[in-house]
């Protein structure tokens, strides 16, 4: 009860959240310094503190955290590595730590976990509200339903994924065990009936649109239409305000 009261307190629509989530992301794609990733995340944070403050998903975006750590460590060490422009820090024959290096490999990795954060507003949204969102913008439908199929393609992979380790698990198979050189082969081995399922899923769920009379007729009709409310206008004004004027700061000034 305690989540679902959090949960109600703020109620934006999700175009609004879509907003927030593109100026956001474009911003921590235009500006390649440490001051304003750091500053995006704490936003992103707040924002997630306000718009969706459930435990369960605090608990799944810590879980995604945890697991995605070491890919970022490991192509922050690449970029801090592979960089030899600025100033030299540390070097050992070939090997050079440099200002440039270890910069970009800050910055990559606040992006990383930016993305994972900001994409916590968007978890447990329902394939129709996406659907009924990108219509709201005058989205073609089938447009519409290829956006919706592909943010909804990555939960359910995690998903198949998850499934597919349990199950091995359950059969006292663990990859981690086998030696380095077998992994990519084990993981392959997963890979390609997972996409399968979940490519199956997807054409499920285009087939049911098509018996319900998709595309039939050159407008549809709705049993819900969730408009836009007053804060959902000055939100989204506020935020693409924002954006220019912090564009205009950074090109003009």
């Amino acid at each position: 009860m305690e989540d679902l009261k959090m949960e109600q307190k703020i109620d934006l629509d999700l175009r609004t959240i879509l907003v927030i989530v593109m100026v956001i992301t474009s911003l921590s794609v235009i500006f390649q310094n440490l001051l304003m990733q750091t500053a995006l995340i704490f936003v992103s944070i707040i924002l997630l503190l306000l718009i969706n403050p459930g435990k369960k998903k605090f608990t799944r975006i810590m879980h995604r955290l945890k697991n995605i750590l070491k890919i970022v460590l490991t192509l922050m060490v690449f970029q801090i590595l592979f960089r030899q422009e600025g100033e030299i820090f540390w070097q050992w024959k070939i090997i050079k730590i440099t200002s440039s290096g270890l910069n970009y490999g800050i910055i990559s990795s606040l992006r990383f976990f930016l993305i994972i954060i900001i994409s916590g507003l968007l978890i447990d949204i329902s394939f129709d509200k996406y659907l009924l969102a990108l219509r709201g913008w005058k989205i073609s439908y089938e447009i519409s339903f290829i956006i919706a199929s592909v943010i909804h393609f990555i939960p359910l992979f995690s998903k198949q994924f998850r499934l597919s380790m349990e199950a091995l698990s359950l059969r006292e198979i663990n990859i981690n065990d086998l030696p380095l050189r077998k992994r990519p082969k084990a993981y392959l081995s997963l890979l390609f009936p997972i996409i399968a399922r979940a490519m199956q899923t997807v054409k499920y769920r285009a087939i049911s649109m098509e018996l319900r009379g998709f595309r039939l007729f050159p407008d549809r009709t709705y049993l819900y239409k969730k408009k836009l409310r007053w804060f959902d206008y000055c939100i989204q004004f506020g935020i693409i305000l924002s954006f220019g004027l912090i564009l205009c700061f950074y090109y003009l000034v």
